[in-house]
């Protein structure tokens, strides 16, 4: 099979935000970076249909009507911005405490500067695409004129080619391997460093509302070239997926109307009412009002509710008193016209074309949110990994949002270029091609086989995302986490050894990201297995609550003898801990 080959100073693969920042951060040093994407440059990424970068402000007449409470705003001190990203975890890099701080404390810091600095590479309206704009548009206003400003400069690219594997020689990553798909040809691309930008792996599940293409390819790289995860459990879910039979699997977006309506089970019963009462989560001036928006109910700013929400509309479902495998947000009884207010309202209206949520209830339940997640590719302040020459930027690092992907994808095009300026192209060794043309031949067994020689891709892809829906999702259990581990062993040992691809390269990119998407998943559920407390986005029905005394720690997994081992990690309390948290709230 031929093999193409090129090289670069730095090689970045994915093209959202965090990859395409990135780039831009090494060209601007005068390096010659590189940009390899699976799909099309930026059109796959959790980016391009993701919200606006940050809204400055609300727009007044909403926070006039009460209907919104203020959005995460630059004018706030920025120590305010670094204990909501501690606090909440999962948007910035862990859950509940478990972010790294050092990173976490840079975003704070820098997030400002870097978002004003979008302006330079064409992004017109960098605040308030949250409630104003073209509906629907989302971050396709900030990502596109980041690609085209990225082009301009001399950013180099490779548009449908799969990277399978990072080659690493001795202690330091060199490149990767892979294949172009439309010309159906292997690839090896030599670099003097690495950046990771490739997303996060919402695909693994049943029910998802994640890119297609986000079968977290990243992480499952990054593990067998021996980088460390950190929370791989903290894998994100939100109550608001629709499940009505005629409709699309998409997420309701929060607009002021779903923000005020009612969740009700089968029976009618308005069960997020007695939850939040039995679970002591009401705050101080909760009107406990079925008029107003979730915040004022219920006291507590709505991103606070959300793990509670996810638990509650799961456990009705779980316990019986669901619709089947879902529960209803009761709309009838909100004014119409708050689904005008603004452009999620509308974008509400244009998913629920031929339902009529003035009449009926709509059936819905937890949904895995591909952005929504706390674990990753562990990092330090500077995107750098535990493995040399490789970083790493974005989701697939331990955090989640554009501000994050924007900040760690400066951090990560800026060091991987500091190491570029100082090394030669490195000196490949016997062994290393060796190793190359073995893996090639994997691939290409792989693509020689037919169907009648083992299963498509896809079959594999829907069992997976089956077994972890089943024993991953929203709520856990150790005997539902021990038999999806057994599952995705067996998944791995009868039939990914045998996917066929039929010649296709396409097919062998569903193949490989089939086999990332068996290794990802296995990291999911051992790490949830292995904390036992419930942490954020980590919910364990066997052991309900957090628990600061033994699990103020991260779980990190490595690869060692081709086995995988999870161990915990104390958090580094640098800044901020709960109970000084605790002491300044009273």
């Amino acid at each position: 099979m031929k093999t193409r080959m090129d090289e670069c100073d730095v090689l970045v693969i994915g093209s959202g935000m965090g990859g395409v920042r990135a780039a831009i951060e090494a060209r601007r040093a005068g390096l010659d970076a590189l940009i390899v994407d699976k799909s099309i440059l930026a059109r796959a990424s959790a980016t391009i249909f993701a919200g606006s970068l940050v809204a400055r402000r609300p727009p007044e007449y909403l926070v006039k009507k009460g209907l919104i409470e203020p959005g995460m705003e630059f004018d706030r001190p920025f120590d305010e911005s670094f204990r909501y990203f501690v606090k909440g975890g999962a948007r910035t890099g862990g859950s509940e405490y478990t972010a790294n701080q050092r990173v976490s404390m840079t975003v704070a810091c820098d997030m400002e500067r870097r978002a004003d600095e979008l302006r330079d590479f064409g992004v017109k309206d960098i605040f308030s695409q949250m409630w104003l704009g073209p509906v629907g548009r989302k971050g396709r206003d900030i990502i596109l004129p980041m690609v085209d400003y990225a082009k301009k400069i001399g950013v180099r690219s490779r548009q449908m080619t799969m990277i399978t594997d990072f080659i690493r020689q001795g202690e330091d990553i060199i490149g990767a391997i892979g294949f172009d798909i439309l010309r159906g040809e292997f690839v090896t691309l030599w670099s003097k460093a690495v950046v990771m930008a490739t997303g996060s792996h919402g695909q693994i599940y049943e029910r998802s509302y994640a890119p297609i293409r986000m079968t977290g390819d990243g992480y499952a790289m990054a593990y067998r070239a021996g980088a460390a995860l950190s929370d791989m459990e903290m894998m994100g879910f939100d109550n608001w997926g629709i499940a009505e039979p005629g409709l699309p699997q998409y997420w309701l977006p929060p607009s002021l109307a779903r923000l005020s309506g009612v969740l009700r089970n089968a029976r009618g019963e308005t069960f997020f009412m007695k939850y939040a009462q039995e679970h002591g989560i009401i705050g101080e001036g909760a009107t406990l009002s079925l008029n107003d928006t979730f915040s004022k109910r219920y006291g507590r700013p709505f991103i606070e509710l959300i793990p509670h929400l996810i638990k509650a509309c799961q456990t009705e479902i779980m316990e019986g008193r669901g619709d089947g495998a879902a529960v209803f947000i009761d709309l009838t009884q909100v004014p119409e016209e708050r689904m005008y207010l603004d452009h999620n309202g509308v974008w509400t209206l244009n998913i629920l074309r031929g339902f009529d949520w003035k009449k009926r209830p709509i059936r819905i339940a937890p949904i895995c949110m591909g952005d929504f997640k706390g674990g990753g590719v562990d990092i330090d302040e500077k995107g750098k990994t535990t493995t040399r020459g490789l970083f790493a930027a974005g989701d697939v690092a331990p955090g989640s949002s554009l501000l994050y992907a924007l900040v760690t994808g400066v951090l990560a095009g800026r060091n991987a270029a500091s190491r570029a300026l100082h090394l030669q192209m490195p000196q490949v060794s016997s062994q290393t091609n060796d190793w190359i043309q073995h893996q090639q031949a994997q691939l290409e067994t792989i693509l020689q086989r037919t169907l009648q020689d083992g299963p498509e891709p896809k079959d594999i892809k829907n069992r997976i995302k089956s077994v972890m829906w089943r024993c991953g999702g929203p709520l856990r259990h150790e005997d539902s986490l021990r038999e999806g581990i057994d599952s995705l062993t067996k998944v791995e040992e009868e039939l990914a050894s045998k996917v066929a691809a039929s010649g296709s390269f396409r097919k062998l990119r569903e193949a490989v990201e089939a086999l990332n998407m068996v290794t990802v998943g296995q990291m999911v559920l051992s790490a949830s297995l292995y904390r036992t407390e419930s942490r954020g986005y980590n919910q364990r029905v066997d052991y309900p609550n957090r628990d600061d005394k033994n699990w103020l720690k991260k779980t990190i997994i490595t690869r060692e003898e081709s086995k995988m081992k999870v161990r915990p990690e104390p958090v580094e309390l640098v800044f901020i801990s709960p109970e000084e948290s605790r002491e300044r709230k009273q």
